[in-house]
């Protein structure tokens, strides 16, 4: 029987398609599910011990999981590729995820080799998407050689790295990252051309943050699971919910982390970049801060001990101060020194929580969780107030996504 007609066809431009509208699909949605997989076997290591190994190892591992994700959503964003020949190669990244995730535990334990094989092979079929579509689109061949250029120098970087000692391999990942990370400052002019969809990317984005924070959920649940039920441990777990639920709402209510945006000048390329590379840290930081909570519910009249001590606080704050910089990025300068009585509050919240973190080595670690609650309810106290017209439209005063 012959094939329907379809099933395999070029890639196109999305910001071609004037007035379409552009969601998430099944099978994007269906992807993320690998990663989040592969993201929860990184966090568990953190559950299993708190050293400071095991953290430097969760942030060597969780950053090119991010940046893998990060390619395939820009690349989907920017070009229509829904035929056969995608799904077959997203089914194929899906398997290599899995696999990925069997790697976590020899990661952890000092041998990487895996897992760089993984990311590298994501990286390989985000570097041919990129060609095969300049192949076909020359009006955005010049976006697709830069980007397969710089990417495959990234390649070549964590593929020497496995030939390196151990103890210099890790330069050489922190090079592939870097490379990748500035790839997209060789293309300013490109980016304006052809832009990313304007709400593709952020409803991505807010999806992604949606999974980080459903790991937040699942950490509470099961170490509610563990506890021994002492008031005290319940209450941190409580706590650690409602963190969850106000970061939701700081996130999607307050600062519009998800609403619509797209590059139409270099300089707006700048605030996008500047959007898009916050939500790194701010994604790690919820992690940590789950972590947190799990470690308060399941000993809450303990202290955070050594370096737990600043870098669980440090997550809280962290994830706080990110949400600023996506603010800044949405807010034109002058708006936010105009009205500045209405955002500096949440300023001050967000120093009181920086101020925190040498203060909480003399609080039981439950007591830190309530300290940070309080402080992000604060924040979303803040977003019910009444505001002036002009202001309406800015994040902060948004009740719309």
């Amino acid at each position: 029987m012959p094939l329907r007609p379809g099933l395999i066809r070029p890639p196109l431009l999305r910001f071609q398609q004037d007035g379409s509208e552009r969601h998430a699909t099944w099978l994007e949605l269906f992807f993320d599910l690998a990663f989040v997989a592969v993201i929860g076997q990184v966090s568990a290591q953190l559950v299993k011990s708190h050293a400071w190994g095991e953290f430097t190892w969760f942030f060597l591992l969780f950053i090119p999981l991010w940046w893998a994700w990060v390619g395939q959503a820009f690349y989907l964003s920017r070009f229509d590729a829904d035929d056969l020949s995608h799904r077959v190669t997203t089914f194929f990244q899906i398997v290599v995820l899995a696999i990925m995730g069997t790697t976590i535990d020899d990661a952890f334990a000092g041998n990487p080799t895996g897992f760089i094989l993984g990311y590298v092979t994501l990286r390989c079929v985000l570097v041919g998407q990129y060609i095969y579509a300049g192949r076909f689109l020359p009006e955005a061949r010049r976006l697709t050689n830069r980007y397969a250029a710089g990417f495959s120098f990234a390649i070549a970087c964590w593929l020497i790295s496995l030939a390196l000692p151990s103890h210099l391999a890790p330069w050489l990942w922190m090079l592939g990252i870097l490379i990748d990370f500035a790839t997209p400052f060789t293309a300013n002019e490109e980016n304006v051309k052809i832009p990313p969809h304007a709400a593709h990317i952020p409803e991505r984005f807010g999806l992604f943050t949606i999974i980080v924070l459903g790991e937040s959920i699942i950490a509470g649940v099961i170490s509610l699971g563990q506890a021994k039920f002492t008031p005290l441990g319940i209450a941190a777990g409580i706590c650690g919910l409602l963190l969850a639920c106000g970061t939701w709402w700081i996130y999607f209510e307050g600062v519009g982390g998800a609403n619509e945006r797209a590059p139409s000048s270099v300089d707006d390329v700048g605030k996008y970049r500047v959007w898009l590379y916050g939500h790194l840290p701010l994604h790690g930081a919820m992690i940590l801060g789950a972590l947190a909570v799990e470690r308060a519910v399941l000993h809450p009249l303990d202290r955070f001990e050594n370096h737990e001590a600043w870098v669980f606080p440090l997550g809280f704050t962290v994830a706080m101060l990110f949400m600023h910089v996506i603010y800044n990025t949405s807010v034109p300068r002058d708006m936010r020194r105009k009205h500045w009585k209405f955002t500096m509050p949440h300023n001050v919240f967000t120093v009181i929580g920086l101020a925190m973190i040498p203060v909480s080595t003399l609080m039981s670690s439950a007591y830190v969780v309530m300290v940070y609650l309080a402080l992000m309810l604060g924040h979303v106290a803040l977003t019910l107030r009444g505001y002036p017209e002009e202001v309406n439209a800015t994040p902060y005063a948004s009740h719309s996504t």
